[in-house]
Order: structure tokens, then sequence, then C-alpha cells
């Protein structure tokens, strides 16, 4: 509560540090005084302060658990979420960071419904600059997805390869490609086929995108899989597009590199 935002700054950064030598000291009770302290600060006006709180308060998750977590993880993730919309880079990160790892390791605190709403809010955090911003997004949605299921957060993201901005529509593909891999091939793969009916070239090529990260994710997994996939390759080979032909190229060298030691 210092009125220096610098002290407030270092002083969310130190409890960042010393948090797992609390945890070695039995130190839970003080730390959880200290998660309720930076909790009530989440309105800090300064951003630089707010993402070092934002550390703090992953720090004290990290060694004290989702069960003992004081404030409760019910009432900590419906702060989060409009913090996710700052377009800080330091806040934005730690943001991420600290909902993907309560959507990792505590996700029956928090409904489906607000899951499926912080995926759409995840969405816009896809165009960021910083690459792991990016990939902190990505991995979350893997996490939401294992926690209620690939479906909803599935069908969120293959209506997202319709965007015209390219980078959130890579962003999108290595999203699927992880849902694929944490909830199985056999969750996501028959949506993918169904998409690229649409005869619209961004979602095609975005579905192509997809099987190649899915197919270089899951390795030798693949091999349940060559018969599904191989008439949907035999047309992208074919298309007019150097660009469909290249994906689809490049979706084979997975597809076999992953089986190739397989009789």
């Amino acid at each position: 509560g210092d009125r220096s935002a610098k002290v407030r700054q270092q002083s969310a950064d130190l409890i960042t540090r010393i948090a797992v030598v609390m945890k070695q000291c039995n130190e839970e009770g003080l730390m959880g005084r200290l998660g309720i302290v930076l909790y009530e600060n989440l309105s800090e006006e300064y951003p630089e302060v707010l993402g070092s709180i934002l550390g703090g308060l992953k720090a004290i998750v990290n060694v004290i658990g989702m069960t003992k977590m004081t404030p409760p993880i019910r009432d900590l993730l419906p702060r989060l979420t409009p913090i996710m919309k700052n377009r800080h880079e330091k806040v934005q990160e730690n943001c991420i960071d600290l909902v993907g790892r309560i959507a990792d390791r505590g996700p029956e605190f928090v409904s489906a419904r607000e899951w499926m709403r912080i995926c759409f809010d995840l969405l816009d955090l896809l165009n960021a600059h910083k690459k792991g911003i990016r990939r902190a997004t990505v991995n979350t949605f893997g996490y939401i997805a294992k926690a209620i299921g690939p479906h909803d957060v599935l069908a969120t993201l293959l209506n997202n390869l319709r965007v015209q901005e390219r980078q959130n529509r890579v962003c999108t593909t290595v999203a699927i490609a992880i849902v694929a891999e944490t909830c199985g091939p056999f969750t996501v793969l028959p949506a993918l086929m169904n998409e690229y009916r649409v005869p619209e070239m961004n979602v095609q090529n975005g579905v192509l995108k997809s099987l190649s990260f899915m197919f270089e994710y899951i390795s030798e997994m693949g091999k349940d899989y060559i018969y599904a996939v191989t008439p949907l390759l035999e047309d992208a080979l074919c298309d007019r597009d150097l660009v469909h032909r290249q994906t689809a190229a490049s979706v084979l060298k997975h597809l076999s590199l992953g089986v190739s030691y397989l009789s």
C-alpha cells in the first residue's frame, strides 16, 4: 500500500522470489495472507506494478496449491479475466500464465461456462506481438480443452480460422493441434476434416496447417489416422493454389517422420 509505485512493484517482485523459500519454512499461513494483499491490489493503475502483482500471485499459487489458495480460485479467476484485456505485455504474459496454471491444476473450481468465456477473451491475445504471450495463450487453450472437453473449445478455434489476420490464424492452428495432442486426435480430426469442405481458402489452409502441427506433435500416434486423412491430402496436393500444395506436403512430411520407424 506504499505511495511509491516502485516500492509496490519491488514488494511484489520480492514475494515472487521468496515464495519457494517460505514454503520450505512452512509459512503457508503467511503466504495466504500475502495472497489476499496482492488480490486486493489487482486494481493497481500502473501496468508495471500490476504485472509484478500477478507474478507474485502466480508464485504463491505454484507453491501452496489450488485448494489452500487464499483468496479461493473461484473468486480470483473472475478478477483476472478483465485484466487480460490490458495491452501491457508484462501484464498480459503474467495474467495468462496464471490463468493457464489454474486451468491446468484446478479447473474444477470454475464452471465450464466461465472457461468458455475465457476462451473467447483469449482469441484476441493470439494477435499479441510477443511470442511468449502467444505461446502461453495457445497452451491455455489446451488446458481448458482438457478441463471441459474439446468440442466447445474446438468450435471456437475453427470459427477463428475465418479471420483475415494471418498471425491470428497461424496461432489458432497451433492451438487446434495442442487440443488434439491434449485430448486425443480422434476428438479433433472429424471436425477438422469437415471444416476442410468449406470452400474458403483461408479455412482450408488453416485446416492443413493444423494437421501439419498435429502430426508433428503426436508423432507415432499418427499411424492410426493415415487412411483417414489420405483423401483430403490427395485433394490438397492436386489444388491449383501453391500454398495449398506446399502445406499438404508439410503434413505428409510430419506424418511420414512420425511413423518412419514403424513397420
